[in-house]
């Protein structure tokens, strides 16, 4: 005999209370917040396919604070859950479309619905298994048909209460969040307050002109300082009111590059004078940096002004006297050379003309002529950078291009040096690849190389130096090494100045101007001249030119 046939002689299961022809024991306590809650009517849901069921349960549990929601398959009992929220929900077993217990499945798999309570409401002679199985999928309980409408009252009653503290509970958790929040409101704008007011005694304060503007680049605020420099008030200087104070000559440039700044949302350094109290202006640095919410939409301006006029004009001064140095120095360059070239003219023909007899007099006469040609020649070189300098500052030094071999004129440079190199204590070795030809100004790339090696054997005597001519990926160069002393590291950039030596105190003396004029020549060929060093160990030049014509 199968389950529901032995169900059938047995006595139906009542969980909560069995069913008697009297009445029943369980009155449900009356609820100390349904007054309160009153206002709100509590939801409960009935789904069973049989309409005179669900006609007998609304008519059992009609009451004020109730409102029945009944759905008739259980399809349509899971559209309801999805719509709202109940306080309970009553569940026919055994329906047309879906049973009881898949639809409490898939309630309880919903997280809003997962704790709405489910009564099952099951007609009599099902067994042990079925109430069973209904405990698994999550009801609370079991009402066996005919229902005994105390009963359900009853435990309706109970879970309808509960529904209403949950509500009342949550409702003061909500309260009470609401107070937090308007309490951390208070605090936080007490704060923003005195933040605020803070800020401002500070922005009083400090000797800088500090202002603010809002997001669109309109002046809110000016400090204390800008009156004192300006005799403009605040309210004068709001909005476009602070113009009025800048130089002529600046205004066009400092609206368009605030204007730009606000629309680029960037940070904002413009310099311009501002007119004092006495009319005089003064140079100032302008400033100003966005202030970002916290996701970083911009929401004002914070701005200042530094007066660096003392600055500007010491600046503009030594920029003056740096060129009146300058003209000085092409001018003298140039009247110094017309003399020269007469003297050294004379001075070579002069040595041409004397002829050895072996007398004193006249060797004495010729090495007197051979001293003062090689003293002329050097003033000459030492004239000839200064004219360099004065081309390149004036941008009118001209590179006079031709193809050659650049290990050859290495190899002529290195040659001419042969008795200086000897003199020093030096010996210069040449290791160069053939074939590495350009169009170079061959004479400016042997001034380049001359400069290099002539300081080598200056600050590295007695040691060897070694000429490197190489190339490859289109750049040819040439590596000029001693063993010498090696150069600082912080004065590896300082020697390419102009007036400035490795050695300022070195007897062979010099004006400092062959490596700035070289780097110069190397710049004007697109190349490079770079300087490894090691202190102790010596110094390593490199020049570097591209192979192809510029």
């Amino acid at each position: 005999m199968g389950r529901r046939a032995r169900a059938e002689h047995e006595e139906p299961i009542e969980p909560i209370a069995r069913r008697s022809s009297g009445p029943i024991a369980i009155e449900p306590r009356p609820d100390p917040d349904a007054s309160a809650l009153g206002d709100e009517d509590v939801e409960i849901l009935v789904a069973d396919d049989r309409e005179v069921d669900l006609v007998a349960i609304e008519t059992i549990l009609a009451a004020a604070s109730r409102r029945i929601v009944t759905a008739s398959s259980g399809r349509e009992a899971l559209r309801r859950v999805l719509e709202r929220d109940f306080a309970v929900i009553l569940l026919d077993v055994v329906m047309g479309d879906m049973d009881g217990f898949e639809v409490a499945s898939i309630i309880k798999q919903r997280e809003r619905s997962r704790h709405t309570p489910i009564i099952f409401l099951t007609s009599a002679g099902l067994d042990v298994g079925f109430i069973y199985r209904g405990y698994s999928v999550g009801a609370v309980d079991y009402l066996v048909k005919p229902i005994d409408a105390d009963v359900l009252r009853a435990k309706v009653e109970i879970f309808t209460a509960l529904h209403r503290k949950d509500r009342r509970i949550q409702r003061q958790a909500e309260a009470l969040r609401e107070a937090e929040r308007r309490e951390r409101e208070v605090a936080l704008s007490a704060l923003r307050v005195a933040s605020e007011r803070r800020y401002r005694n500070l922005a009083e304060a400090i000797p800088q002109i500090v202002w603010t503007a809002q997001r669109d680049g309109t002046v809110t605020y000016v400090n204390r300082r800008w009156h004192e420099l300006t005799g403009q008030t605040r309210d004068e200087a709001r909005d476009r009111g602070w113009l009025a104070m800048i130089h002529p000559d600046d205004a066009f440039r400092v609206v368009e590059e605030w204007r730009s700044a606000v629309d680029a949302e960037r940070d904002l350094a413009v310099d311009a004078r501002i007119r004092a109290r006495d009319g005089r202006y003064r140079w100032h640095l302008c400033r100003a940096v966005a202030e970002r919410d916290e996701q970083g939409v911009v929401v004002g301006w914070l701005g200042t002004c530094t007066d660096f006029d003392d600055t500007k004009r010491a600046h503009a001064a030594a920029e003056a006297a740096v060129h009146a140095r300058d003209e000085f120095l092409s001018i003298a360059s140039h009247e110094l050379r017309t003399p020269l070239t007469t003297l050294r003219l004379r001075l070579q023909s002069l040595e041409r003309s004397s002829h050895p007899s072996g007398d004193r007099d006249d060797l004495r006469l010729r090495e007197k002529v051979e001293s003062a040609l090689r003293q002329t020649n050097r003033l000459a070189s030492l004239v000839d950078s200064l004219l360099d300098v004065s081309r390149i500052t004036t941008g009118t030094i001209k590179l006079y291009r031709e193809r050659f071999d650049l290990a050859e004129a290495a190899r002529e440079v290195v040659d001419g040096f042969a008795e200086a190199a000897s003199a020093a204590g030096c010996t210069i070795t040449l290791e160069a690849s053939p074939g590495l030809s350009g169009c170079w100004d061959r004479l400016r790339v042997e001034q380049v190389l001359q400069n290099l090696v002539g300081n080598a054997l200056k600050y590295a005597a007695g040691s060897a130096i070694e000429v490197v001519v190489a190339g490859g990926d289109g750049i040819a160069t040439v590596s000029v090494a001693d063993r010498g002393a090696g150069i600082a590291p912080e004065d590896v950039e300082r020697i390419f100045a102009r007036f400035e030596r490795a050695a300022p105190m070195h007897p062979t003396g010099g004006l400092g101007l062959g490596l700035y004029i070289s780097r110069q020549i190397a710049s004007a060929h697109g190349g490079t001249l770079t300087l490894v060093t090691t202190p102790g160990e010596g110094s390593t030049f490199t020049l570097s030119l591209p192979m192809a014509a510029g």
